[in-house]
């Protein structure tokens, strides 16, 4: 059934199942056998869209923002700057208290790359923001709204730093 209709999760296959056969089955148990005998077909898509993107231009850097809270309860806006192509840790911003456009350009202070990756997050809409990387000559590249899958390599930078260096417990 999973391999017929790709898109079944195990919910549907479970409610079919007890649909067609009045067979009641849990999703659990459903969940468990794909787990462990359903390996889906190579559909050969190959790389994401933002990874080939960052393969055919030659300085493309993901930007994130993120807030967390210090000890003290004051709330600080963290920017992260990842290359694309390498993968690698450009560096991060840190900015206190609410944040307007002229903050988010006081955060990225970095070498400059030819293209950025940014999410649709309000943020990155602030007029100085865009006049600020029009006048230094980057094109900024959106992602898809509401996938974060879209931006996968920052996104899980910034749920790194949060699991190994901000969620942490005082004892």
């Amino acid at each position: 059934m999973k391999r017929r209709n790709p898109r079944f999760g195990y919910r549907k296959i479970a409610e079919q199942i007890a649909h067609t056969f009045g067979i009641a089955i849990d999703k659990d148990v459903v969940r468990r056998i794909l787990a462990q005998h359903y390996r889906p077909e190579s559909d050969g898509d190959g790389i994401s869209w933002l990874t080939a993107i960052g393969h055919a231009k030659d300085s493309l850097w993901s930007i994130d923002l993120f807030r967390c809270e210090s000890i003290l309860l004051q709330s600080f806006w963290v920017m992260v700057v990842m290359d694309v192509f390498t993968r690698q840790f450009i560096g991060f911003g840190i900015e206190r208290g609410a944040i307007d456009g002229i903050a988010v350009c006081r955060m990225f202070k970095y070498p400059l790359p030819k293209y950025v990756s940014t999410d649709n997050d309000p943020l990155f809409r602030f007029h100085r923001w865009l006049a600020n990387l029009r006048i230094l000559g980057i094109e900024e590249i959106k992602t898809v709204p509401f996938a974060p899958q879209s931006h996968p390599f920052v996104e899980r930078l910034i749920g790194t730093l949060r699991r190994e260096y901000l969620d942490q417990l005082l004892e």
